[in-house]
């Protein structure tokens, strides 16, 4: 599959303290990412970017020293950076041993460094957006975005969704009906390769 996702078994943490896999997640949740300032808080799902429940794929299996470990597509982007520096976002499979990934809890952030990267199959595909376009997924901060690397111009050009969201409820507490890519991110994928696609995986 051409997109960047996670498994669903994934998980993430909610504002009330539990932790979903990410194919038990519904549109209207808040989980857990990090703020404008680096705090952690928790941002409301708004949109399924990709949904497929009985496919499978290929996944990156990224774990750290210290014992976290998130499993991401290799076109993902998950988020670097030293300790006292400032975050950056690259693809899943550029990770390389001795790099920094975010480690996040409901209380504090962490820089933790890559042990290694492996690769395997695993079920589903889900790929959900978040008001604030990142995620806490296993631990573990990420963009929800893919395929394009650059998290600020495709969070920039997901604003109509955001804004979409906040017209209307319906949807909230339901995953999608239809399984596949949104199609507006399709729209996003045929921009980027016919304007940017040197940015394109």
């Amino acid at each position: 599959k051409d997109t960047g996702c996670f498994p669903g078994e994934a998980q993430v943490l909610t504002e009330d303290g539990t932790r979903k896999k990410m194919k038990e997640v519904a549109l209207g949740d808040k989980v857990l990412t990090l703020n404008s300032h680096g705090r952690p808080s928790f941002s409301k799902v708004i949109e399924y970017l990709y949904y497929d429940p009985h496919s499978t794929s290929e996944y990156l299996k990224v774990e750290s020293e210290d014992g976290h470990c998130v499993s991401i597509s290799p076109n993902h982007l998950i988020f670097t950076g030293q300790p006292g520096g400032e975050k950056k976002a690259v693809f899943a499979a550029t990770l390389q041993p001795g790099d920094h990934i975010i480690a996040v809890s409901n209380t504090h952030t962490q820089h933790c460094k890559v042990k290694q990267v492996t690769s395997g199959t695993q079920d589903g595909i889900y790929s959900i957006l978040t008001r604030t376009g990142t995620l806490v997924v296993d631990g573990v901060l990420a963009s929800c975005y893919a395929s394009y690397k650059s998290h600020k111009l495709s969070h920039a050009a997901c604003a109509p969704l955001r804004v979409a969201s906040a017209l209307t409820k319906k949807h909230t507490g339901k995953t999608p009906k239809e399984e596949g890519i949104h199609g507006y991110a399709q729209f996003l994928s045929k921009v980027g390769k016919a304007i940017t696609p040197g940015y394109m995986t």
